[in-house]
């Protein structure tokens, strides 16, 4: 191994920036609401995750990134951070309970 590679090289789980670890997050929660169904209901199930469970701190940080471009977040993640960004209370939930879906959550829950 040449003395001039980053640690982070070939490994995903290591992130240069915050904003990598926003992306890889979003992407990570995308991933797993992609598996459950319909990327329709996959970007809401997404959009109220995040809605739910980032601080402030963490949603001006990917909003951000949303702004610059969105480069690296996957297609779901890039449309339900959009949602977060532009919804108006309570749009997202409703979007869900229509589909006959519900996240199970309330804001504050820990998910983990």
């Amino acid at each position: 191994m040449s003395g001039s590679s980053s640690i982070a090289d070939g490994d995903p789980h290591i992130h240069q920036t915050t904003t990598d670890k926003l992306v890889y997050m979003a992407n990570q929660i995308s991933g797993f609401f992609t598996s459950q169904g319909r990327e329709e209901k996959a970007v809401l199930g997404t959009a109220d995750h995040i809605k739910s469970f980032w601080d402030p701190t963490m949603l001006r940080g990917i909003f951000a990134h949303l702004d610059a471009g969105g480069a690296g977040l996957s297609p779901v993640a890039l449309k339900a951070i959009q949602q977060v960004r532009d919804a108006k209370a309570g749009t997202i939930r409703a979007g869900l309970e229509r589909m006959g879906e519900h996240s199970g959550r309330e804001q504050g829950d820990d998910a983990g």
